[in-house]
Parts: structure tokens; sequence; C-alpha cells
């Protein structure tokens, strides 16, 4: 009893062993499915369209292991094309390496971070064998298309009183290129905040989107404004709120709406005044601090005025001219933008709304995957990624993979007038025998005399 005890496998081993005997039964399973439907379509095609032409193999990696399913290929006589009517019903393509559940969790965890060979080995650790290449997964993630602006009179656009972007640019390194760094402007635009759950102290952004684009300022907000009109009912009455950092390419965007405003974002004040009086005593700068969150920009003047008349130093004195003019020539900015709201709208209730500056942590999403890891990009590599990224924030990465792989497929083998696939899933072509035949890889390896061994062929016999 004691040596059978001492043999005992460890419950990883257990769980090990289970999860591979597993895989081996679902991937049969997976394999008997596919012979049937593939069956069923042979015996169900529009057989004046569809012409049996021979067996054509297949190998997928999936969940369960690589798979080669041996599948028929018909010649369509309507487009003289070749096609395997199994490919178009289930929607995968028989030319991938993946199968299209492995291709969309390989995208994911590519996206998420923090790069394509982590995502490449994520796999092998899970499923104990190597699915795939990294680059394989790149190919993947370049096969995904950027939101595109959808002009259709059947969808309503949606009316709001206030519009919320917040704007900012985000610099990365640049692959074989003599220019170092490309920066990537995105904007995000949403309709206000939420708690994140009813009893929550925490807010989020609601129903935010994005926007992004390599080119400059005028292509940015050409594009960006083009999606804004598509998407909302903006008129002379609507209220556009930009709040962003000092670059001009970020200003110019009160010049695309009738009604805007511009609002110098708070998270890049504070740091600019710690630049400017960093040899000023506490007392000035914490002067030059309280008038920015008060959102006084006439006490923000008067503070920096006063630490620029005191400064000897003509390096620093200069800096804290800077920021003094920039404050001077965009008053309007460094106020808060709900009492400007008020202003133009009294009716308007401003009391739900909460203070810009969510950019800088939006933007630390795409920080985190695009920058801190300290790639460089190709152009291509880039855009694939920022649209994949983008599509994962809004919830529509799986539809892009689908758009993506039905883009791939060539025009003509297009397959219209299926034979109904309800009566596959309905009718009962044989008596359920209740499990799938097959064998427990341990019973009949050198591991069947082992305890656990002998527990599950004491099972099978029961």
């Amino acid at each position: 009893m004691n040596n059978d005890i001492n043999k005992l496998p460890t419950l990883k081993e257990i769980e090990s062993n289970l999860f591979g005997e597993l895989q081996e039964i679902f991937q049969a399973t997976l394999l008997s499915i596919l012979d049937e439907i593939d069956v069923w379509l042979r015996d169900n095609r529009d057989f004046d369209r569809f012409e049996n032409r021979e067996m054509q193999e297949t190998t997928l990696a999936t969940m369960f292991g690589s798979i080669t399913i041996n599948r028929r290929v018909y010649r369509d006589r309507e487009t003289d094309v070749r096609v395997a009517l199994i490919d178009k019903y289930l929607e995968y393509n028989g030319s991938d390496s993946l199968s299209p559940f492995l291709t969309e969790m390989a995208v994911k965890w590519a996206i998420k971070g923090p790069s394509y060979r982590d995502a490449r080995d994520r796999f092998c650790d899970l499923l104990g064998y190597q699915v795939t290449s990294h680059e394989t997964i790149r190919q993947e993630v370049l096969k995904i298309q950027p939101k595109e602006i959808v002009s259709e009179e059947s969808i309503s656009k949606k009316e709001k009183d206030v519009l919320f972007l917040e704007v900012d640019g985000l610099n990365v390194h640049k692959q074989n290129s003599s220019r170092k760094n490309r920066e990537i402007k995105i904007g995000i635009v949403h309709e206000g905040w939420e708690k994140r759950h009813p009893s929550s102290s925490d807010y989020e952004l609601k129903n935010k989107s994005y926007w992004e684009t390599l080119e400059n300022g005028q292509v940015f907000w050409e594009t960006f404004s083009r999606y804004l009109y598509e998407k909302y009912e903006i008129t002379n009455n609507t209220h556009v709120v930009i709040n962003g950092d000092g670059a001009p390419w970020i200003r110019q965007g009160v010049d695309y709406f009738p009604n805007a405003i511009y609002t110098y974002d708070r998270y890049h004040l504070k740091p600019w005044i710690k630049r400017a009086l960093g040899q000023r005593t506490t007392k000035e700068r914490r002067q030059a601090y309280i008038a920015a969150d008060e959102n006084d920009p006439i006490a923000l003047v008067v503070a920096l005025a006063e630490a620029e008349k005191a400064e000897t130093d003509a390096e620093k004195k200069m800096e804290i001219s800077d920021l003094r003019q920039f404050v001077l020539d965009n008053i309007d900015a460094f106020r808060d933008y709900r009492d400007i709201i008020k202003e133009k709208d009294k009716s308007l209730d401003t009391s739900w709304m909460r203070s810009m500056g969510s950019a800088e942590s939006n933007m630390n999403l795409f920080s985190r995957r695009l920058k801190k890891m300290g790639y460089s990009w190709s152009e291509n590599g880039l855009k694939g990624m920022l649209a994949g990224m983008i599509h994962r924030f809004e919830g529509t990465l799986v539809k892009a993979l689908e758009i993506s792989s039905n883009a791939l497929k060539t025009g003509g083998d297009q397959v219209k007038d299926y034979p109904s696939f309800a009566p596959l899933l309905t009718e009962r072509a044989r008596p359920s025998i209740g499990a799938i035949n097959g064998h427990i890889r341990v019973l009949a390896s050198q591991d069947q005399n082992k305890p656990y061994g002998r527990a599950l062929r004491g099972l099978a016999g029961f």
C-alpha cells in the first residue's frame, strides 16, 4: 500500500495527462464532425451546378492539435472555378494554417502584447505544441482593415448637446527611414462619463470611439471630422469640446466645427509650470498651481509674471515668458470649459460634466504596445497594429477579422443558393451511441500499471 502511494502521480501530472487525452479525443471528434458535414454537403448540393471533382487535403492548427481534413472539391459550372463547399459553409479559408478560433486568439494576444513572439510562445505553453510562427501571427494582424467612414442614410445619426474630443500625438520609432520617429495622431470622441457600476466611485468614458492617422494635422481633422459628422448630428448648437496639449495641429480642430471650444489639457500644464518655475520658490510654484487648479488664467498670468520678474537666469526667464505668453494667447483654453458652455447656453445643464484630461491615460494604452517596449515599426506593421488595437478597444476585433478573412477570398468563388444547413443539425441519421469510440492513451502505455492507470482500467470495466 505504501509503495502504491509513493508511486502516485502529482496533481500536475494528472491534470497534464488528462488535458493531453482530452485534446486527442476532441481532435478525433472534430475530424468526425467535419467528415460528416462534408458527406452531407456532397449528398445535398446543387448537382446541376457543382461537379464533384476530387478530394483535397488541408492542414489546420486547432486548439486540439494539428488536424488534416480530406475534403471534397467541386467545379462550379456557373463560374468555372474550384470550390470546397465545406470551406464556404464553415466560413474559413482552406489555405490558412490556423483555424479561425486560433487566429482570433493569436491576434488578440499579439495586440495585447508584449510581442508576436510572446503570443507564439503562449500557445506552445498552453497547448503543448508549436502552433505557428510569430511571422504568421504578424501577417494575420497586417490583414486587419482600419475603421472606415460609413455613410448610410438608413443609419440615424446621434443627437448630442455636447461632444468631447480628447486629442494627442504619440511618437514611435520607425524602421528603415531617415526619420527616426513617426507621430501617430489619435483622437477619442465620447459622450461624457458614467460610473463603472452603480456603486462605484470610478468613472469611464461613455460610448467612446477612436480615430488615428499617420498623416499631418490637416488630414487628421478632415478625416476625423467626417467620421464625426457621419456618426453624429452636429449643428450650430452642438458644443464640441477639444482637449489637448498646445500643439498647433490640435488647436486647428476648432475650425472644423461650428461651435467648438479648445481647452488645454491640465495633465500637461502642471509639468510645464514645474519646468518653467524649477528655480523659483515653493511659494511661487504653489501660487501658479492653485491658479491652474481653479481654472483662473488671469491669476496664473499674474503668478507667472511675478516669477518672471524675480528670475535672474536669462534662459529660465525666457521659458517663463513663453508659458505666460501662451496662456495670454489662449485665455479661454485655461478657463473651465463648463463655464464657457454655460455662457453660450444658459439652459444647458453642465453639473454632470467632469474635468477633461483622459487623453493621456488612453494614450498609455497605445504607448505600452507601440513605444515602451523599444520596438521600431515599419509603416505597414504600424498601421496593422493600430487598426487591431482600435478594433479591440471598441469591441469590434472579431468582426474585423471576419471581414479581413472574407476580403481575401477570390471574387469568383462566392457560392450562392446553398442547400439548407438546418437538416444536418436536426435530422438524426443513426441512433446515438452515447460516446465516441476511442481509447485512452494511458491504458495502452507503460503507465497502465501505475495506480491511476489501474484506477482508469477499473472504471472502464465498471
